[in-house]
């Protein structure tokens, strides 16, 4: 008989337990996950990315080479496509006989000036002493001492003189004028010479784009050309997916980002290997929701309106680990972002130590 009393209380004790621990269970377990689901924001709607470039031929031509294949990892300065550098190779020959002929008339023009001048001087003087022989004829015709017809002569001797250097004046301009305007001018500075140079250095630089080497470390995809293709010029032949760094950009809702700053730390897991976990930090969200910069925006302003939570861009950079799997572009991810935001009042201490 006292054992079944002392069932009866146990069994009530322990239903009076139940009643108290059971609830009060279930509202800390409530506080808990209010607490973290406040200061921890995830979302699988995550994808990897990674920087991209496209690789484009600089001149048009004909591929002769082509030494790399799909998916295959290159280093920077790597050959990656040769174009036919033969009509490029004639370019420049020409160019160079151009420029090694505008550099002879430089020279020719020069002495040319130089003989010129000396010219020049001498039909001055030839002026000078005409004049005075023609003031003291005229001074003697006065008296009659020297005939007119010599005194004529001796104008007409003056006039021609006086003309000629008028003429050599002119042709000393016309050479200074081609010459740039100064004579003095190394060669290699007269503007007919640099014009010549740039056009030589215009030819070197498209030989030197037969040749497209990597820019960069990383891998080439998209490989869509072969040996004997026609590349035109500006037209990308493939894709090269650089190393290194990798992010992460993660569409949260707008409800989501309420303690979200730059700076954050965030957990990052991706589909293709779910038992490994990256480490990232915030940095960069975007101006604007995905619905904003979409080709046709909504228009809200008409007809039935819904209201639909908006997805705001979030850009996380990834840890670099040399260990790690290898992250490609366009993987699916699960973020979850730690804000440091708490419910009872130890955000600021917490982001503090973070920092």
């Amino acid at each position: 008989m006292a054992n079944f009393r002392n069932y009866l209380g146990n069994s009530r004790l322990r239903r009076l337990l139940l009643m108290v621990a059971l609830p009060l269970i279930i509202i800390l377990l409530g506080l808990w996950y209010w607490a973290h689901t406040t200061r921890y924001v995830s979302t699988d709607n995550a994808y990897v990315y990674a920087n991209q470039v496209s690789i484009t031929p600089q001149v048009s031509g004909r591929v002769i080479t082509v030494p790399v294949v799909q998916n295959e990892a290159v280093v920077p300065g790597q050959v990656l496509l040769a174009i036919d550098p033969t009509p490029f190779k004639l370019a420049l020959d020409a160019d160079n006989a151009k420029l090694k002929t505008v550099g002879d008339q430089i020279r020719a023009q020069t002495q040319a000036l130089r003989a010129a001048q000396a010219e020049l001087l001498a039909a001055q003087a030839n002026v000078d002493f005409l004049k005075r022989d023609v003031q003291r004829k005229t001074n003697l015709a006065k008296r009659d001492v020297v005939p007119a017809a010599q005194l004529d002569d001796l104008k007409t001797n003056l006039t021609m003189a006086e003309q000629k250097a008028v003429a050599v004046k002119a042709q000393i301009a016309q050479i200074e004028a081609n010459l740039g305007g100064n004579a003095e001018q190394p060669i290699s500075q007269q503007p007919a010479y640099q014009q010549a140079l740039a056009t030589r250095d215009q030819a070197a630089l498209k030989l030197s784009y037969t040749t497209i080497k990597a820019p960069a470390a990383g891998v080439v995809t998209q490989v869509s050309v072969k040996p004997g293709d026609v590349v035109t010029a500006g037209r990308p032949v493939f894709a090269l997916i650089m190393s290194g760094e990798r992010w992460v950009d993660a569409n949260f809702k707008e409800t989501q980002l309420t303690h979200v700053k730059v700076g954050d730390r965030a957990d990052i897991s991706v589909d293709t290997y779910p038992h490994h976990q990256w480490q990232g930090t915030v940095v960069s969200i975007s101006p604007g929701t995905g619905s904003v910069f979409s080709v046709l925006p909504p228009q809200n302003a008409t007809g039935n309106w819904v209201k639909v939570v908006q997805r705001i861009p979030v850009r996380i950079l990834i840890d670099t680990h040399a260990d790690g799997p290898d992250l490609r572009a366009g993987m699916s991810a699960e973020v979850s972002i730690d804000t440091h935001y708490s419910l009872f009042g130890g955000a600021p201490k917490a982001r503090m130590a973070h920092n």
